[in-house]
């Protein structure tokens, strides 16, 4: 009888969860999401200083309201006209591919 009481015992103790404990190595989620965010930031601060900047200012996109826009097809240079309030024209290429019109 008491052979299986400890044997009890000891197959109930096996099954019982056991709290995880984590050495003192291991540093806690919240600071290894932190140490994420922070090389996050620094590739994002690296990427947007090597990258060009955007510039709305050259000869295909003038800075302005649009005044009008016209698309020309079947003729030898389709093209797409914008016409800008300011005077300027910006004209590109286009090409039908695949049943749709792509300019630029």
């Amino acid at each position: 009888m008491a052979l299986t009481a400890v044997m009890t015992a000891a197959l109930t103790g096996a099954c019982q969860k056991r709290a995880d404990t984590q050495p003192s190595t291991n540093i806690s989620h919240d600071e290894q999401i932190s140490e994420l965010q922070n090389r996050v930031d620094q590739l994002e601060r690296l990427v947007s200083k090597n990258m060009p900047g955007s510039d709305d200012s050259g000869e295909r996109v003038p800075p302005g309201p649009i005044k009008s826009i016209t698309f020309r097809s079947g003729t030898a240079d389709d093209r797409l006209r914008i016409y800008w309030e300011n005077g300027k024209v910006s004209s590109l290429p286009c090409t039908l591919e695949q049943g749709t019109w792509a300019c630029g």
